[in-house]
């Protein structure tokens, strides 16, 4: 087995997370979850020209158009370096941008990486990581802008991971950990002092917003006195029921309401409560569900939540799809950390490379040794991840996109006791070459074209710095040929070329009448 393999416990396979569902989501969704397989997978320029998606994928998306939250272009184009500064795992940077609800998508989707590339102060003495890369994302997003990378007819949008992407609501908040928080109880009179009274996202849908977001800076408190009425065997209430305190607290951030529903309280009997449906996500909004039963403010309910965070990693895959265009802030580390690694294997497999926008030029001038070190060594095994949950969610992904081949392999023994003897060790073993090979040509190709926009002016840059040779020395031979044939600088000395000749003739044609009429002005004296 070669280096591009990954290993898995088969003890843990079952418990695999799949990225737009799992088991928790199953229980409370019912049939509406999505699969990421099922992710609409055709390229387009725009969402709106995409195929139409069906099924879990169309709930998929549906799901994604009312939690898209992104920043409009002017928040980022103006060079700030306070937005860059890195982070510790799941704290936001201390400039803060207010990203808004973008339920039509096609935007931008910006990846890069929070920690500097090692060795950047000897490649560049006199400017920050910081300084360049807000210099960088300001010029790729206008490149971005020129190409119209965007939906068009839509001013441009930005999805960022800092702005678009909630910090978890707790340390647990994960979708392999806790996605589930409560129950919490409380009459219906409280619940409507913080629920919104109309879902924060407009959705252009005739069925209107099924999520019940909502945004708690400072959480929510509740404390509450509840009667626990018995009753006779003739359904009558007993007196004197027993009163029991209610005391919680909803930690801060963004939530939405996953399951709610009735419970017996005073004059509500327990068959009564049970008559009563439950209410769940993606069906309606949580007041809907309350006038529809027209619940009396005294009744008291029963509710869990969802962390927004957690719900946005799940759909990770939906989501990404549905953005037109793509810039990659590259240093030479960004391949070496698995979530940039997946976010531009995902978009160039589903949408295509020619829909990236390079943020690397700037970088790449003095640092090209080190950016082909980094194509070298792209391996998803050993890629970096900041929050080491995310790696089976993200593994699996892959795996499943591009159809990579697993085996079950002896890795060694366990020892037994006398009678049994050793028992042979065997872990689940994934070949992720398919993986490794899709993004170098990409990012090769990616490359090679920024390089040949820049470098071509120059008749000596007939290998567009290396990139070239490198997809020769990798044993790309498609790819190398296709570069081999691009011939940019050619092309521009032969337009020049033509247009010259075009435009010689007209000009000896005016340099003779105008010698003409300075002859005749002599002649007559005028």
């Amino acid at each position: 087995m070669t280096g591009a393999a990954a290993t898995q416990k088969s003890e843990g396979l079952d418990s695999t997370l799949k990225l737009d569902g799992s088991g928790t989501l199953q229980e409370n969704f019912g049939n509406l979850t999505s699969i990421h397989d099922e992710t609409m997978k055709a390229p387009s320029t725009s969402v709106a020209e995409q195929p139409e998606a069906t099924g879990d994928a169309a709930i998929a998306v549906r799901r994604c158009r009312e939690l898209l939250r992104t920043v409009p272009l002017e928040d980022l184009v103006t060079p700030n370096e306070d937005l860059w500064h890195g982070r510790p795992a799941g704290m936001e940077t201390g400039m803060q941008l207010e990203a808004e609800a973008d339920p039509e998508g096609g935007g931008v989707f910006l990846s890069h990486v929070w920690d500097e590339p090692f060795g950047w102060s000897e490649h560049f003495i006199a400017q920050s990581f910081t300084g360049a890369k807000a210099l960088q994302v300001s010029t790729a997003l206008y490149e971005a802008e020129r190409r119209q990378l965007h939906q068009e007819g839509s001013p441009m949008r930005v999805w960022v991971d800092f702005a678009s992407l909630p910090p978890p609501v707790s340390p647990s908040d994960h979708p392999l950990e806790q996605t589930i928080f409560g129950p919490y109880r409380l009459p219906v009179e409280e619940l409507k002092r913080f629920v919104p009274r109309a879902a924060p996202v407009k959705v252009a849908t005739k069925d209107g917003p099924r999520y019940t977001l909502m945004h708690l800076p400072e959480g929510h408190s509740f404390t509450g006195t509840m009667r626990k009425t018995e009753w006779d065997d003739h359904g009558r209430p007993l007196q004197n029921p027993e009163l029991e305190e209610v005391s919680w607290s909803i930690p801060a951030g963004w939530h939405f309401i996953r399951n709610c529903r009735v419970i017996p309280e005073g004059f509500i009997s327990p068959w009564a409560a049970a008559e009563k449906p439950e209410y769940r996500p993606l069906t309606e909004q949580l007041r809907r569900w309350c006038q529809r039963l027209a619940l009396r403010e005294e009744v008291w309910l029963e509710f869990t939540l969802g962390s927004l965070r957690a719900e946005c990693l799940l759909l990770a895959d939906t989501m990404l799809t549905m953005h037109s265009g793509f810039v990659a802030v590259v240093g030479w580390n960004y391949f070496d950390r698995l979530w940039p690694l997946w976010e531009w294997a995902v978009f160039c497999a589903r949408r295509g490379a020619h829909r990236v926008q390079l943020a690397a030029d700037a970088f790449s001038k003095k640092t090209l040794v080190e950016y082909h070190r980094a194509m070298r060594r792209i391996s998803v095994v050993n890629a970096s991840c900041r929050d080491q949950r995310d790696r089976p969610i993200l593994l699996e992904a892959l795996e499943k996109l591009f159809n990579c081949s697993a085996s079950m392999e002896m890795v060694g023994f366990k020892t037994g006791d006398s009678e049994s003897g050793p028992t042979v060790v065997k872990e689940r073993m994934v070949d992720y070459s398919r993986v490794e090979r899709f993004v170098r040509v990409t990012a090769i190709a990616v490359f090679a074209r920024e390089a040949a926009l820049a470098n071509s002016r120059q008749l000596e840059k007939t290998d567009e710095t290396g990139w070239i040779a490198l997809a020769q020395e990798l044993g790309y031979d498609d790819l190398w040929n296709a570069l081999k044939k691009c011939k940019p600088w050619d092309w521009t000395d032969v337009v020049q070329t033509e247009a010259e000749s075009h435009i010689l003739p007209d000009t000896l044609r005016v340099c003779h009448t105008h010698s003409l009429f300075r002859s005749g002005t002599n002649r007559f004296g005028l």
